[in-house]
């Protein structure tokens, strides 16, 4: 049996349209992050953006900003339903400098409301920050049964009772 080069190119035209449309739909079911459950809600139970301190931030849970302000270029933490706890910061300097100063290590710790809860419901860490104020922090923690108005306050040289970025936004 011989095929014609015209029906050969349909065949071929079709298979690529088929595999396009096959790889469009995964890409679209997985929201273009390929299997990256960083990003996804499939397990997550906490992701919040993180944001540096400045000198007019108030104590939360009772815990107090840092002396000085704080810049952050990215910063991000996730908690998952396995108790995988992620942090990761990048440009966490002292506003103003290219540096960390003295921090050279960070703890993070996760608290739930009330704001008057000064037990927090874990804390994780150290982990190192570089000169860059660069650092990553992954760790096991119990999760808690139930957590109203999470946030993530990150601590310089495991003082727990300062912060120096904490859960939220800036504009």
């Amino acid at each position: 049996m011989r095929i014609s080069k015209k029906s050969f190119l349909a065949v071929i035209a079709l298979v690529a349209a088929a595999s396009a449309l096959v790889f469009t739909l995964a890409a679209n079911a997985d929201h273009g992050r390929r299997g990256d459950d960083d990003h996804g809600v499939r397990g997550k139970l906490f992701a919040t953006r993180l944001v540096g301190s400045i000198l007019a931030d108030p104590p939360i849970h009772g815990v107090t900003r840092g002396g000085v302000p704080w810049d952050l270029e990215r910063g991000r933490a996730t908690l998952d339903r396995n108790g995988r706890f992620k942090l990761r910061v990048s440009g966490l300097v002292i506003a103003g400098t290219d540096n960390p100063g003295g921090v050279t290590s960070l703890s993070a710790s996760l608290f739930c409301a009330p704001d008057s809860n000064t037990a927090p419901a874990f804390t994780a860490g150290p982990a190192p920050l570089s000169s860059d104020g660069d650092a990553r922090l992954r760790e096991h923690v119990a999760v808690p049964s139930r957590c109203l108005a999470p946030v993530v306050l990150v601590h310089p040289n495991g003082l727990a009772t300062r912060y120096i970025a904490v859960s939220g936004f800036a504009s």
